[in-house]
């Protein structure tokens, strides 16, 4: 069992996974502080409060803390979407280049193996 672990806690994706859990987080902070201190504040300029997300509430319900997580997800699924995006067209470039490999594989097979039968004949 413990080796079946280590096998599984190991694998390539499993890693992959982790580093990218950790890279989230991280990510996850730096798009927080953007929007807390740097969107919000100019936001707050704009309506005329100077802290947006806490002033701005209706009988204890801060919606302006509400705004702020929407913006907090916006620029994260922003971000993810871009980096899909690219991370596809790389792929995508990758396969095309695998793909005309084979087919030259191929193509070369098929002259050698004609030439085989031309120097028979």
């Amino acid at each position: 069992m413990l080796k079946e672990f280590k096998e599984f806690a190991f694998k390539g994706n499993v890693l992959d996974l982790a580093v990218a859990v950790v890279m989230a987080a991280a990510f996850n902070k730096i798009v927080t502080a953007l929007v807390t201190y740097i969107i919000m504040p100019l936001i707050g300029l704009i309506f005329g409060t100077v802290d947006f997300a806490k002033s701005w509430s209706f009988m204890g319900i801060k919606y302006g803390m509400f705004v702020q997580s929407v913006i907090d997800f916006l620029i994260i699924a922003f971000a993810l979407f871009i980096f899909v995006k690219i991370a596809n067209t790389l792929m995508r470039k990758e396969e095309e280049e695998e793909e005309e490999i084979e087919a030259n594989t191929v193509l070369l097979t098929e002259i050698r193996d004609l030439l085989r039968e031309k120097k028979d004949i």
